[in-house]
């Protein structure tokens, strides 16, 4: 199944992409996804482990499912002053 992957602020800098699509196997969870995009861009593992994530504009945790064509986005902390 494929679902949409939105990145923003320092995640969204460092990969230089504001979004991209990522097939999942099907039944996949949330926690699935943050482990698959920690091993494909380890220049961010950090900052992705650290993030929320949003499953169709919703707040959501490790444990939620996804199902074809979600949108997850990732929102790194936000940091500076």
């Amino acid at each position: 199944m494929k679902v949409k992957i939105l990145y923003f602020s320092s995640i969204k800098d460092k990969l230089k992409k504001g979004s991209e699509e990522i097939e999942l196997p099907q039944g996949a969870d949330l926690s699935t996804l943050i482990n698959i995009l920690k091993e494909k861009y380890p220049s961010v593992a950090e900052s992705i482990q650290n993030s929320m994530f949003a499953v169709n504009e919703e707040y959501s945790t490790p444990d939620t499912k996804l199902n074809e064509g979600d949108t997850v986005a990732v929102i790194p902390p936000v940091s500076g002053g």
